[in-house]
């Protein structure tokens, strides 16, 4: 699922965007938040309807989706006239057509909206979505339906609420893709978008702010949170996202976000954010809180930025394309076999009294560092000894940054 979907009103604040490709013709499919033609709006609905007006002027078709379930509202009929006036192709479709009853009852007065174009669906059952589509691309010609190549990079910014994940997103892009509001929760679902760096077409990708599980207490919250951890396993890199302007230490939370990232086996980058906050007591703490994890954070690459003041914003996909870089070529140099033999001849593996071997190592073509091990006793190569394994080739390779996928086989030999 794209977007999130909730019994309540303004839950769609950012748009979601998705590529998609109906009888060989692809195009770019955005989900908006609602129209309000409220006065008393409050800043966050003011930034949706400024978006939304702005989509409106780029559309080749707008789809306008009413509820047949509970029939015309007022609002309809003014958001109506608008879409009369943009003089773009509009379809009018009647969600909720699965209330037949309802539907037969209320279908007559959306005529009065003057639209040719009516169509009944039921968006939760799939009836009447190959009906829009088909409408769309009949509406939509070959140049405007041309598209970008599939991203070779996908990106996922994660962290707490309010860390400065969607003011990273905007000073990256250059432009206002996400809201971004003091309010913890402005970002509710995961927001991507595509951007070229240098030749390389890159996703980027904003999700909801992440608090302690016992703290979401909120059913439209834990969707959210399901959203974001959702974009973290469909990425290859994830920049987790701390805020040093808090506590003065990196939060339980937060340290399990690293975690998490870390087991998926995803490139990942740290981000500092919020150092013009951050006052020499605080960074004092901070140092000690990162020594005492040093285990995880010497695995992770560290930048400190501010995205007020922008220092060091310039350097995040500088630093990606590092990481990037390390991942194609992983075990340049020495010999694996070799470095393998001299490190464990030092320090042998042991499970009770049986001795452990590696007698060989070979290194798998794969989108990350990957290393098939042939060994003695597979079922007995787990966390600990994979461990040690991995930590010997970060000491002998350049891996900063980048996951190890170790594959355990039973030696022939």
């Amino acid at each position: 699922k794209k977007s999130i979907v909730f019994d309540q009103e303004g839950v769609t604040r950012d748009y979601v965007q998705e590529p998609v490709t109906h009888d060989d013709i692809t195009f770019e499919l955005i989900d908006t938040g609602g129209f309000s033609f409220r006065k008393d709006i409050d800043d966050i609905s003011k930034k949706v309807q400024e978006k939304l007006m702005a989509l409106l002027d780029k559309a080749a078709v707008i789809c306008f989706i009413c509820d047949a379930k509970n029939g015309i509202h007022q609002e309809d009929k003014k958001i109506a006239r608008l879409l009369h006036k943009s003089g773009k192709p509009v379809f009018l479709f009647l969600n909720k057509a699965e209330n037949t009853s309802a539907l037969e009852e209320n279908i007559h007065d959306f005529y009065a909206l003057g639209f040719k174009n009516i169509e009944p669906m039921s968006a939760i059952h799939g009836r009447g979505v190959n009906t829009m589509l088909d409408l769309i691309v009949k509406n939509i010609s070959v140049k405007e339906t041309e598209y970008e190549d599939e991203p070779k990079h996908r990106v996922v910014i994660i962290g707490r609420p309010n860390a400065g994940k969607s003011s990273l997103m905007n000073e990256i892009l250059k432009q206002e893709r996400s809201i971004v509001s003091d309010i913890a929760g402005t970002t509710r679902e995961a927001i991507s978008q595509n951007m070229f760096f240098f030749k390389d077409l890159i996703q980027l990708t904003d999700t909801a702010g992440v608090r302690k599980k016992a703290r979401v207490d909120d059913d439209l919250e834990e969707l959210m949170v399901k959203s974001s951890f959702a974009a973290v396993r469909e990425a290859d890199t994830v920049v987790v996202m701390i805020d040093v302007s808090r506590e003065g230490k990196i939060s339980d939370q937060e340290l399990k976000l690293l975690f998490y990232c870390y087991e998926q086996k995803k490139n990942m980058l740290v981000i500092f954010n919020k150092i013009d906050l951050l006052d020499e007591y605080k960074k004092i703490l901070l140092d000690k809180c990162i020594d005492e994890y040093k285990f995880i954070f010497d695995k992770i690459p560290q930048l400190w930025i501010s995205c007020v003041t922008k220092k060091n914003v310039g350097k995040v996909l500088i630093e990606l394309q590092k990481i990037w870089a390390r991942c194609e070529n992983p075990f340049e140099g020495k010999d694996i076999n070799d470095v393998l033999k001299e490190e464990l001849g030092k320090r042998h593996l042991y499970k009770i009294t049986l001795e452990l071997k590696v007698y060989k190592a070979a290194v798998v073509p794969a989108e990350i560092p990957m290393v098939d091990l042939y060994v003695n006793f597979p079922e007995w190569f787990g966390p600990t000894e994979l461990g040690c394994i991995e930590n010997i080739l970060r000491n002998n390779y350049d891996l900063k940054g980048c996951p190890v996928k170790l594959i355990v086989r039973k030696s022939r030999g």
